[in-house]
């Protein structure tokens, strides 16, 4: 199996981010981000991103895994606290809200 890009790690980064995120919107009463890499220092972050057997983790991973990963993750909170208060809005009218695909 071929290695993956660097640009295909960040991107991994930014959808791990996102993905926790929207699961986070259910507990965070803020869109602010913090220092989060799934519990994980950056360099841990970063080798998990490149799979720990490959050698040695490449230059500037660990930097920016981090940035995309909180940009991600900001995204998707703003996304899901976005979705949660239109279903309360939608609920306060009555209505049934229409959930994005």
């Amino acid at each position: 199996m071929a290695e993956p890009t660097y640009q295909q790690l960040l991107t991994e980064a930014l959808e791990i981010g996102r993905v926790d995120g929207r699961f986070a919107a259910a507990f965070e009463t803020s869109s602010e981000v913090g220092a989060r890499c799934l519990g994980r220092s950056p360099a841990d972050f970063a080798r998990l991103l490149w799979g720990g057997d490959r050698g040695p983790v490449p230059t500037g991973l660990e930097v920016n895994g981090q940035l995309w990963y909180a940009t991600g993750y900001a995204e998707g909170l703003a996304e899901g606290l976005a979705q949660q208060a239109a279903e309360r809005t939608s609920a306060a009218k009555g209505r049934t809200p229409v959930r994005p695909a």
